[in-house]
C-alpha cells in the first residue's frame, strides 16, 4: 500500500469519527449555561445591530471576548433560533481542531500510523465529543490554538526537514490563528495550552532560533492586534466598561469558582475509557527504557505536567479546563499503545496489563445491551426491532475487541473503540439523552406558541436570579422590574412577569389590587432529573400576564 493511499484512508477514517462525533444528532443535547450567553449575546446583536459593543439581555457584555458572539449573530441572522445550525460552526471547529491535532502528532512523531491513533484516541474523550457540539467561547479558544501550534511547530522546525522552511509565511499562519483564539477566548487557551507547550518544545526540542526572530515577531503583532483593537475601541468608545473588558486579568480569577490547588487531582478521569492507561503512562520510571518512542513520550509528559502545574497555579478552576490537555493525553495513551503494537513484551506483568485494559474495555462493550435493556427498553425510549440491531452491533464490536486484545492487537483494540464511539453517537444518543435526562421537563419556550404573549414585553422578578437558560428558551429580552413598586408596574403594564413563586407569594397586596392577573403555566427548565443534585429551583418559573384593571382603562 502507498503512503499516499495511506494517508488518505487514514483521513477519511477521521473524517467519518469527526462526523459522527460533532454533527449527528447535535441539536439533541440541552443548551447549557455557557452557550446560551453566546446565543442570547448573538441574538441581541441582530435585533439591536450593536456588533462592536455587545449586550447579553440588554446588558453590556463586555467581560469576554466577542468572535463567538459574531459568528453566532450571523448564524442567527441566517437561520434564527436554529440550534442545529448554530452547532455546525462549534462541529467546524471541532474538525480543525481534531485534524490539526493529527497534523502535529503526526509531523512530531515522525512515525506511520501513530499520528492515527493518537487522533482516535482524542476523539474518543467525552470532553472534546462534548465541545465540539456545543456553542460556546471555549471550542474558538482551543481549536484556533491548535492550528496556532501547529505553524509555529512549522515555523521552528521546517529546516530540518525541508530545503525552504517558509518561516514567514508558517509565522503569518500562526500569529493569525492566535489572535482568533484571543478574540474568541481571551488568554484561556494561552497559558492552559500554549504555554504548556512552548515549556516542553524548550526542554526537549531546543529549536534553532537562527533567522527566527522576524517571523517570530510577526506572529506576536498578528496575535494581539484583533484583539488588542477590541479593548482598544471599548477603551475609548465605552471607557466605563474598559475594566470589564479586560476580563482576563488574574484579579478576576479570585471572584468565583475558587479552589485548592489539588483540585484537579482526578485529571486523568477525563480521558474516560483511555483512563486506565493514562494513569498508567504516567509512571515515568517504568515506561522510560521500554518505550521506543521516547522523545514524543517524554515530550508528552511534560507538556502535561506544565498544563497541570498551570492550571493548579491559578485560583479559578473548573473541571472544564482540563480539555486543554487532552492532546498531552491522547499522545502519552497513544505512546503506551504503540509499545505493544511495535513489539509484544516478553514481562507478564506489561502483558498483563494490555489484555486486562482491552478485556475489560469488550466487558463494558458487553454489558452495554444489558444497560439498553434495563434503563431504554423498559422505558419504552426504544422499539424492539432497534433494539436487536443494537443489540447485535454492540456485542459485534465487542467480540472484535476481545479478540484483538487476545490476538495482541492494540489498533484493533482502537478501532473497536472507535467503533463503539461512532454507533452511539448515530444511533444511541436519543434514547441516552432519555435515560439522563429530565423526562418532566415543560420547556419555557412553550410561551412563543401563546397567542396573547407574541407582543407583550417580559419581566421578571428583580429580586429573584433568572438564569441565562430561561432567557434563551423565552426567546426575547426579559428585562428586571419591582414587582412591589406601583409607579413601576403601572408603567410595564401590559406585561408577561417570570417569578419562580405564585405571585401572591412575592407581589404584596397592594400592587395585586391595581392589577388583573392570568397565569399562563409552570415550567421547568431543568434539563436533570429531580432526584439528581443539580437539579435547581431556579429553572422552575411560573409565567403570568399582568394587566391594568378593567376599571381603569
Amino acid at each position: 500500500m502507498s503512503i499516499v493511499r495511506r494517508f488518505r484512508q487514514e483521513w477519511l477514517t477521521l473524517i467519518l469519527l469527526c462526523l459522527a462525533a460533532f454533527f449527528v444528532n447535535n441539536s439533541l443535547l440541552p443548551v447549557g449555561g455557557g452557550e446560551a450567553k453566546v446565543l442570547v449575546t448573538a441574538r441581541d446583536i441582530v435585533d439591536g445591530g450593536n456588533w462592536l459593543a455587545p449586550t447579553m439581555n440588554g446588558e453590556p457584555r463586555y467581560d469576554k471576548p466577542p468572535l463567538a458572539s459574531w459568528v453566532a449573530a450571523l448564524v442567527q441572522s441566517i437561520h434564527a433560533d436554529n440550534i442545529s445550525a448554530q452547532r455546525t460552526v462549534a462541529g467546524l471547529l471541532g474538525i480543525i481542531w481534531t485534524m490539526f491535532f493529527f497534523g502535529i502528532t503526526r509531523y512530531f512523531s515522525r512515525r506511520r500510523g501513530f499520528a492515527e491513533i493518537a487522533t482516535v484516541v482524542f476523539i474518543t474523550t467525552y470532553n472534546i465529543i462534548y465541545m465540539g457540539r456545543m456553542v460556546e467561547r471555549d471550542i474558538y479558544g482551543y481549536a484556533f490554538m491548535m492550528v496556532a501550534i501547529y505553524f509555529m511547530m512549522r515555523m521552528l522546525f521546517d529546516s530540518q526537514y525541508f530545503a525552504n522552511p517558509h518561516k514567514w509565511r508558517w509565522a503569518w499562519l500562526a500569529g493569525l490563528a492566535m489572535g482568533l483564539s484571543l478574540l474568541g477566548n481571551g488568554l484561556v487557551a494561552v497559558y492552559s495550552m500554549l504555554m504548556p507547550w512552548l515549556v516542553a518544545i524548550v526542554l526537549f526540542k531546543r529549536p534553532d532560533m537562527t533567522g527566527r526572530w522576524g517571523p517570530l515577531l510577526l506572529l506576536i503583532v498578528l496575535a494581539i492586534l484583533p484583539y488588542g483593537m477590541w479593548l482598544w475601541y471599548i477603551q475609548v468608545y465605552h471607557p466605563e466598561a474598559a475594566p470589564e473588558s479586560w476580563g482576563f486579568l488574574p484579579a478576576r480569577w479570585t471572584e468565583k469558582a475558587t479552589r485548592p490547588w489539588y483540585y484537579y487531582w482526578r485529571f486523568f478521569a477525563e480521558m474516560g475509557i483511555w483512563s486506565l492507561i493514562l494513569l498508567a503512562a504516567l509512571l515515568f520510571p517504568f515506561w522510560k527504557k521500554r518505550i521506543r518512542t521516547r522523545r514524543v513520550y517524554r515530550f508528552a509528559l511534560a507538556w502535561l505536567a506544565n498544563g497541570l502545574v498551570i492550571l493548579a497555579s491559578t485560583p479559578h478552576k473548573e473541571m472544564v479546563d482540563l480539555v486543554a490537555l487532552t492532546p498531552p493525553c491522547a499522545i502519552a495513551v497513544t505512546c503506551v499503545l504503540y509499545y505493544y503494537e511495535e513489539c509484544w513484551p516478553k514481562e507478564k506483568i506489561t502483558q498483563r496489563f494490555f489484555l486486562f485494559n482491552g478485556y475489560l474495555i469488550a466487558l463494558i462493550m458487553f454489558g452495554l445491551p444489558i444497560f439498553m435493556l434495563i434503563r431504554m427498553f423498559g422505558r419504552d425510549l426504544i422499539d424492539f426491532g432497534t433494539a436487536i440491531f443494537l443489540w447485535v452491533l454492540l456485542w459485534g464490536i465487542a467480540m472484535y475487541t476481545a479478540l484483538s486484545t487476545k490476538r495482541h492487537s492494540p489498533k484493533g483494540v482502537v478501532r473497536g473503540v472507535a467503533l463503539l464511539f461512532f454507533f452511539i453517537e448515530c444511533f444511541m444518543l436519543t434514547p441516552i439523552v432519555g435515560v439522563l435526562g429530565n423526562n418532566r421537563k415543560v420547556s419555557i419556550n412553550q410561551v412563543s406558541k401563546v397567542s396573547e404573549l407574541k407582543q407583550l414585553p417580559f419581566y421578571y422578578n428583580q429580586d429573584e436570579e433568572l438564569k441565562i437558560e430561561v432567557v434563551y428558551e423565552v426567546g426575547k429580552k426579559v428585562s428586571p422590574i419591582n414587582i412591589n413598586d406601583p409607579e413601576a408596574v403601572s408603567k410595564a403594564t401590559p406585561f408577561a412577569l417570570i417569578t419562580q413563586q405564585p405571585l401572591a407569594k412575592e407581589m404584596n397586596a397592594d400592587v395585586l389590587s391595581r392589577v388583573d392577573t392570568l397565569r399562563v403555566g409552570v415550567y421547568d427548565d431543568n434539563t436533570l432529573p429531580r432526584h439528581n443534585q443539580h437539579y435547581k429551583k431556579e429553572f422552575i418559573n411560573q409565567v403570568s400576564i399582568i394587566k391594568k384593571k378593567q376599571a381603569q382603562q
